[in-house]
C-alpha cells in the first residue's frame, strides 16, 4: 500500500487545512486554511486560529491528531491487520474517516460526501452479520473487516483509547458499519478476552451516573451468543434518530492541553488535576457548570474506585458557535474491583490512594483546583448521599435489567456495590 505524504482535514465538506508528514517520516505538522481561518473555529484550544501552521517539531499538531488513534492491544492488532508501518500519520491516512468529534482525514484524492442524502442509508453503510458481531465479540478476526473489499470501500474508523471499539451505525435496531466516511452514531466496546467483567462494571456505573444526575451516554447491553458487549449512544452526533447524522466537534484533555497521549496520567509526566480544572476554566466561557460537572465526576471517581479517570477520558464539546463546554462522562470503571492499579490517575493532595484520604489531602485539592474548601466538601456529601441511596437500590437494579442485565449480574457487581458503600462510610472523615 503507497502511503501518501500529506492529508485533508475536513469538517463535514469545509476544507479544514492539511496534515503533512514531516521529513522523519513519522512526526505531522498542520497548517490551517485561509478560508477556514476566516470563517471556522479552531478545531483545538492547543490549536488557535491566531497562527496559521505547526511545524512537526513543534510537536503540539502530532499530539493533538496522534490522540485522535487507538492504543496498546487495538492499536496492534489494526497495525498488524492493515500491514502498515507503525506511525500515527500512517494509521490517520488509512482510517481516520470516522473519528471522535466532527473532522474527517482523508487523502488529497477523496471529498467527504454531501450531506443531502435522501435517505438514511446508502451504500456506504454495510449491514453488520450477527454471526461476524458474535466474532468479534469472542476476540476472534476483530479488525478483519478493515482490509476487506475494495479500498475505497473499507471502513475508515479511528476511535481512540486502549479497549476494542467499533463505531456503528443504528438504524431500526439493525447494526452497520460505515464503510466509507459516513458517521456513526454508536460505539460497540469489546471486553479484552479474560476480563469480561469489565463490560458488566461500565453498564452498572454509567446507569449509575445517570441516575445520579452525572451527565453520561446512555449504556446498554447485548449478547452476541454467549459474549457480551456494550453498545453505547455516541454524545458527539446529533440526530441519532433522523436519516441525518451530524457531527458534533470535541478534544479530549490531552489534545486541549497539547499533551502526548503517553502523558495521560499524571505519574508519568501528566497534568495534575488543578491544571486541567484551570484549562476547562479558560476554555470554556462561561465556566462554572463545566468546572462543577468536572468536580463532580472527579469525585465520582474516588467514590467508585475508577482509578483510570485520566485526561484522555475527560473532553470537551465544541458548539456552532465555536464555546467549549464540558463533555458528558465516559469509560467509567470501577477498576480497584477489577484488580487493575489502585493508583488514581490524579493525585488529591499528592495522595494517589482514594482509600486512604484524608481532609488535609482534600483541602490541598481544594487549594490547588482554586475552589473553596466548603464548596468541595457540599459536592462530595451530595454525591455521597446520592451513591450510598441508589448504589445498591432496586431502582438501579430494574434500570440495569431494561439496560441488558441478565440472569446473576446483579449478584456479579456485589463487590462493585460493597467498594461503594465503604467509601460513602470512609467519606464522613472528609
Amino acid at each position: 500500500m503507497i502511503l501518501p505524504d500529506s492529508l485533508n482535514v475536513w469538517r463535514d465538506t469545509q476544507h479544514v487545512g492539511t496534515l503533512w508528514r514531516g521529513t522523519d517520516g513519522r512526526l505531522m505538522g498542520f497548517e490551517y486554511n485561509d478560508t477556514w481561518r476566516q470563517n471556522g473555529h479552531a478545531i483545538s484550544y492547543s490549536l488557535p486560529l491566531s497562527q496559521k501552521a505547526w511545524q512537526p517539531q513543534d510537536l503540539l499538531a502530532h499530539h493533538w491528531f496522534a490522540n485522535l488513534l487507538p492504543e496498546e492491544q487495538a492499536r496492534a492488532a489494526l497495525i498488524k491487520r492493515l500491514g502498515i508501518p507503525d506511525d500515527d500519520f500512517s494509521l490517520l491516512a488509512t482510517i481516520g474517516g470516522d473519528c471522535a468529534g466532527a473532522l474527517t482525514i482523508l487523502p488529497s484524492d477523496h471529498m467527504p460526501p454531501s450531506r443531502t442524502l435522501p435517505s438514511p442509508l446508502d451504500d456506504n453503510y454495510r449491514e453488520l452479520p450477527l454471526d461476524r458481531l458474535a466474532q468479534w465479540a469472542g476476540a476472534r478476526e476483530r479488525y478483519a473487516l478493515m482490509n476487506e473489499g475494495a479500498l475505497a470501500k473499507r471502513p475508515r474508523l479511528s476511535l481512540a483509547g486502549a479497549q476494542d471499539k467499533i463505531p456503528v451505525r443504528l438504524w431500526n435496531d439493525t447494526l452497520y458499519l460505515p464503510i466509507g466516511i459516513e458517521p456513526s452514531t454508536h460505539i460497540l466496546k469489546f471486553a479484552v478476552e479474560g476480563r469480561e467483567r469489565v463490560i458488566l462494571n461500565e453498564l452498572y456505573l454509567n446507569n449509575l451516573a445517570r441516575l445520579g444526575g452525572l451527565a453520561c451516554p446512555r449504556t446498554t447491553m447485548v449478547y452476541a451468543g454467549r459474549h457480551p458487549y456494550l453498545m453505547v449512544e455516541r454524545y458527539d452526533r446529533l440526530g441519532i434518530e433522523s436519516g441525518h447524522v451530524e457531527r458534533l466537534h470535541q478534544e479530549d484533555l490531552c489534545q486541549a492541553m497539547g499533551v502526548s497521549r503517553n502523558q495521560k496520567y499524571q505519574a508519568y509526566g501528566g497534568p495534575r488535576f488543578g491544571e486541567i480544572v484551570q484549562t476547562v476554566r479558560e476554555a470554556c466561557r462561561p465556566s462554572a457548570a463545566s468546572i462543577q460537572q468536572l468536580l463532580r465526576w472527579q469525585i465520582f471517581n474516588v467514590l467508585v474506585g475508577n482509578s483510570d479517570g485520566h485526561a484522555k477520558n475527560v473532553s470537551l464539546l465544541q458548539d456552532s458557535r465555536g464555546r467549549w463546554q464540558i463533555a458528558p462522562a465516559y469509560d467509567l470503571v470501577g477498576t480497584i474491583v477489577l484488580g487493575y492499579d489502585s493508583d488514581m490517575a490524579f493525585s488529591l493532595g499528592g495522595e494517589f490512594n482514594s482509600m486512604q484520604l484524608l481532609p488535609r489531602d482534600w483541602q490541598a485539592f481544594s487549594e490547588e483546583c482554586r475552589f473553596s474548601y466548603p464548596f468541595v466538601k457540599r459536592q462530595i456529601q451530595q454525591m455521597v448521599t446520592m451513591l450510598a441511596d441508589l448504589s445498591d437500590s432496586v431502582i438501579l437494579k430494574e434500570q440495569l435489567q431494561q439496560a441488558g442485565l441478565e440472569g446473576k449480574g446483579w449478584t456479579r457487581l456485589q463487590q462493585q456495590r460493597q467498594h461503594i458503600q465503604k467509601q460513602c462510610r470512609r467519606a464522613e472523615r472528609w
